[in-house]
């Protein structure tokens, strides 16, 4: 039903509605453009939560790997393992977000993300307990940020297993050959 446009589409589409030629160009944002308005503003709350972040970038690519996980959306998982990669997350932390409480690295911060990030997705509510871990940590405006990351990246799941977006070239498939489930 949704096709990936051609790159020089994709990107023509994205001019026109301020998706940079970089993000136009991969796989999901490829076939995200069929809807050009609906990629533009995607693309502004993304660029807003990669580029102008009040968390830190570890925090959200502990999100972004456990919805992946979760929702067994590779394009994303995949993508993502790359990024957490480059800002200097190691393989157990990375991995950790298929079972959270065997990963002796993770701080008890890291596993309250990881609990709301569960929560959200399971009852669209955050528990008394992992919101006390969380509000002594991040402002007001971090907070919301969490929320809006979590959103976010449920929504780029979504997108992307049901429009089934391939992975990009010069992405790997799932680390250790492991799906989930």
């Amino acid at each position: 039903m949704v096709k990936m446009l051609p790159v020089e589409e994709a990107c023509r589409r994205g001019a026109e509605v301020g998706v940079s030629r970089e993000w136009a160009s991969v796989n999901a944002f490829r076939a995200m453009l069929n809807h050009p308005e609906g990629a533009g503003a995607v693309a502004k709350l993304l660029l807003t939560l990669l580029e102008k972040n009040k968390i830190e970038a570890r925090q959200r690519e502990l999100i972004v790997l456990r919805i992946g996980w979760r929702a067994a959306a590779e394009y994303e998982f995949c993508s993502h393992v790359k990024l957490a990669k480059r800002i200097g997350l190691n393989e157990e932390e990375i991995l950790g977000v298929r079972d959270p409480d065997r990963c002796s690295l993770y701080s008890e911060l890291d596993r309250a993300i990881i609990k709301m990030t569960d929560e959200l997705l399971d009852g669209f509510e955050i528990s008394t307990a992992t919101r006390a871990v969380l509000e002594k940590a991040f402002t007001p405006e971090q907070f919301v940020e969490l929320l809006l990351a979590v959103g976010n990246w449920r929504l780029f799941a979504i997108f992307l297993k049901n429009v089934a977006v391939p992975l990009d070239q010069d992405t790997p498939g799932w680390p250790q050959g492991r799906a989930p489930r």
